[in-house]
């Protein structure tokens, strides 16, 4: 049980005996030196006919605990708690059993689906979030002790992939000579071209069918183009440290659903509506579940997923990370899931803001084309080894900025992409953390005896409650699917660090062995907090900066 918890349930046991059935939330203070912990539930209970009887009783039960050294009860109901010495020793040495502990997976299984890459595009910065944002949260309830599963669920049929094929057709490029790099400039001259030309629209449209009937040809055109774009896309992902467990796609589950749809025209639960296939739960809008020239909808795909999903992976809960931007997609899709009783578990819709430039527009490069994720990737190459000179170091702290600059701002909120922030040592940035790592590394590495804990002193105890937030945060990443909290954590815990190396030299000649050997325990402590800070994120620690 953590600080926060035992305050908690202490304060509640004396409230119940008042017949009061409040909860209460204690919280970690960071504006008094001599405050630990603070609540302010009781400002509720001011009028209670027995308040001065209560916060007699609290305090009573407070002079009794040996894990609080001191607190007051100001006259409108706030609680300063500042907790003991030996009690921070006791959770302190809790702490850095569990956080060396591995969870046994029992609590159910999660699929993530993020990533979402459509294989006639490049990746490009709008995919940073849904990447950073997933794989941190696939870690996040791996920690937590579920069983998950990372699908990226690739874009890779329909209309975008009959209109590459049309183009290809048309303007008579040779397939077989394909490359990445013509599928960027074939897909939006393709989509143009569409918009523009109604002979070719139609004669895109009639590939789209000709895919859905399986027809062989245009089954081996649509392979070759599959193959070239989804090797390119594994690669820069597993360059940048994205790794998933399965790479299906749209393609996967088209099998799926000509016979469902079927069942469901039994079952009465679809309908025409002017030539279009409609579910019949009076949705506003109607989903809809086929076009009227028989196509399927990324509604139709998604559910076809669902069925895929649950015949093979069985999950307890579904996490879709896509941009918010898709919110009312989801909505409906969520709807059919009761409505076709496609499967018992939990959905979820994690949505995120977009990553924008300087004048606050989603990124783009000088020519208005979308922002390559290789790109930026360079970019922050380039930067880093201004200052280091060891390509892996800057490899690494590179994509350490990728993800962390991300996941550092709150999920839903929209923010700037600014490389000079984000590469800034002295700033909330991925480097400031990784000197952070780097050195209580070398610290450790300096000594060559066992650490030990004693009682903690006024000098470190700023860095020991920090340290021992970590559940604290854990948990709110965890309930409320944002990482954010997690890596404004990690910005704390490592400010805090660096302010106790300063002011307290472990090697000094003036300090004493037992002192020392316990700073190096806090230190070591400190260490595996934050490396398990950075596992959640998805960020690899450097050897050395």
């Amino acid at each position: 049980m953590n600080e926060l918890k035992k305050i908690t349930n202490l304060v509640e046991e004396e409230l119940i005996k008042f017949e009061i059935n409040n909860e209460i939330d204690a919280r970690y203070s960071n504006f008094n030196e001599d405050t630990d912990i603070q609540i302010n539930d009781l400002i509720k209970i001011k009028k209670d006919k027995n308040f001065n009887e209560i916060v007699n009783s609290i305090k009573e039960k407070f002079r009794n605990s040996n894990f609080i050294e001191s607190f007051e009860i100001v006259d409108s109901g706030f609680i300063n708690i500042k907790l003991s010495s030996t009690f921070l020793e006791e959770s302190l040495q809790n702490h850095k059993k569990n956080i060396l502990k591995k969870n046994v997976v029992e609590k159910g299984t999660v699929i993530f689906d993020y990533g979402g890459a459509n294989i006639g595009k490049s990746l490009h910065v709008g995919h940073i979030r849904t990447l950073n944002i997933g794989r941190s949260l696939a870690n996040i309830y791996k920690m937590a002790g579920y069983k998950t599963i990372t699908d990226i669920h690739f874009g890779d049929w329909g209309m975008p992939l009959a209109l590459i094929i049309a183009y290809i057709e048309d303007k008579n490029i040779d397939i077989e000579t394909l490359s990445s790099d013509d599928l960027e400039e074939i897909y939006p001259n393709a989509s143009s071209l569409s918009k523009e030309n109604e002979e070719f629209y139609s004669k895109a449209l009639n590939i789209s069918k000709e895919m859905n009937l399986k027809n062989e040809y245009r089954i081996s055109q649509w392979q070759k183009i599959y193959d070239v774009s989804t090797k390119n896309i594994k690669s820069l992902l597993s360059d940048l440290d994205f790794n998933f467990d399965y790479y299906l796609g749209e393609s996967d589950v088209i099998s799926l659903l000509p016979d469902f749809i079927n069942n469901l025209k039994k079952k009465t639960l679809v309908k025409i509506d002017d030539g279009a296939l409609i579910a019949n739960d009076n949705q506003d809008p109607p989903a809809l579940i086929t076009k009227s020239d028989g196509s399927y909808m990324y509604l139709t795909t998604d559910i076809g997923t669902i069925l895929y999903r649950e015949k093979n992976f069985s999950p307890d809960y579904y996490i879709y990370v896509v941009d918010q931007r898709q919110k009312n997609h989801f909505k409906q899709l969520f709807k059919l899931v009761d409505y076709f009783k496609l499967s018992k578990s939990k959905f979820e819709h994690v949505p995120f803001g977009t990553v924008n430039d300087e004048k606050g527009k989603p990124m783009k490069t000088r020519d208005g084309k979308n922002y390559k994720l290789i790109e930026l990737y360079n970019d922050l190459i380039n930067k880093l080894s201004e200052n280091n000179l060891d390509s892996a170091i800057v490899s690494t702290l590179a994509k350490s900025v990728l993800a962390y600059s991300d996941l550092v701002t709150k999920r839903t909120s929209n923010y700037i992409f600014d490389i000079d922030k984000f590469t800034n040592v002295s700033g909330k940035s991925a480097i400031f953390i990784q000197y952070s790592q780097v050195r209580a590394k070398k610290l450790i590495a300096q000594s060559h005896v066992e650490s030990r804990l004693s009682v903690i002193g006024n000098d470190e105890r700023k860095l020991v409650i920090e340290i021992l937030k970590f559940n604290h945060f854990f948990k709110m990443a965890l309930e409320t699917n944002e990482p954010h909290h997690l890596a404004e954590y990690a910005y704390s815990l490592c400010h805090e660090f660096n302010k106790f190396y300063t002011n307290n030299k472990i090697f000094s000649e003036d300090i004493n062995e037992d002192l020392k050997l316990h700073r190096l325990c806090i230190v070591e402590i400190f260490y595996q907090t934050i490396t398990k800070v950075f596992n959640c994120l998805g960020i690899e620690p450097v050897s050395e900066m």
